[in-house]
């Protein structure tokens, strides 16, 4: 079944297409970044492609979306770094569970989330991984309301007899799982400055953050061809080692946090 959010997110893509080109056009008379690309549907399709080579350009294009939301207030830009960012925002929707939330509400929360964070995130000419940073600041955002929802409902849970007699009602407690792994993402931004390579950092994030299985991590962004799929696997592999050797070496190999984390 398809989910609420993904539908949302579809009318957007949909509406975006079509919206007046007088729109598009004044954003791209402001933003040099934007200006090889004719239409929305040209920069859509930059935002989606994976590969390494086009990191920067990327880069360039979510900053000048960011910065033309902030500077026209048009509702264009906005929907289109949803529809880019959509990926991430429904595989964050799939992780949360709330005894306090509706579902739909959910859905409301991590768009909400995500307007704010483009609102928000610090953008100056010295900011990079802008994608990473959007992802931590709608993510926070987005497990610190859920947080005050719980302690609202549940002044006073006795976490170990919930525990006792219904293991399942302390699904919630996912998300503050996941609030542990924040102050590491944020120290991966360091290793940005040591030299460690874009994509390595990635798979860090997607296997190690995220807990995607690095197979599945190769099945969702590989080439269909299974040798080419299994050769970058086994690429992937060494450079997600690399990555993690660098990291402990840049941190300390005894940080708790490190070792929290399955480093």
């Amino acid at each position: 079944m398809k989910s609420a959010l993904r539908t949302v997110i579809e009318r957007l893509r949909r509406e975006a297409l079509v919206a007046p080109r007088r729109v598009f056009e004044a954003g791209r008379m402001r933003q040099p970044a934007l200006e090889a690309h004719p239409d929305v549907a040209s920069v859509l399709l930059a935002l989606d492609d994976d590969a390494e080579s086009t990191y920067p350009a990327r880069e360039a294009i979510t900053r000048a979306l960011i910065g033309e939301h902030r500077a026209s207030g048009a509702a264009l830009c906005a929907s289109m770094l949803l529809v880019a960012f959509s990926p991430m925002l429904v595989r964050l929707r799939n992780r949360l569970v709330s005894d306090t939330v509706p579902g739909d509400e959910l859905d409301q929360l991590v768009v909400t989330s995500f307007l704010a964070a483009l609102t928000e995130l610090p953008l100056s000419e010295r900011t990079d991984r802008v994608a990473m940073r959007l992802r931590q600041r709608t993510e926070r955002q987005v497990f610190a309301f859920l947080r005050k929802e719980r302690e609202h409902r549940h002044p006073s849970l006795d976490v170990e007899a919930v525990a006792e007699t219904d293991p399942e009602a302390l699904a919630p407690r996912r998300a503050s799982t996941d609030e542990k792994l924040y102050d590491l993402a944020l120290l991966l931004q360091r290793a940005v400055e040591e030299g460690i390579s874009p994509s390595g950092l990635d798979v860090v994030e997607a296997t190690v953050l995220r807990r995607e299985l690095l197979r599945s991590y190769v099945e969702r962004l590989g080439p269909d061809d299974d040798l080419e799929r299994e050769r970058m696997y086994q690429r992937l592999k060494r450079q997600r080692s690399r990555a993690l050797r660098r990291l402990k070496t840049l941190l300390g190999a005894s940080s708790p946090l490190l070792l929290a984390s399955g480093f």
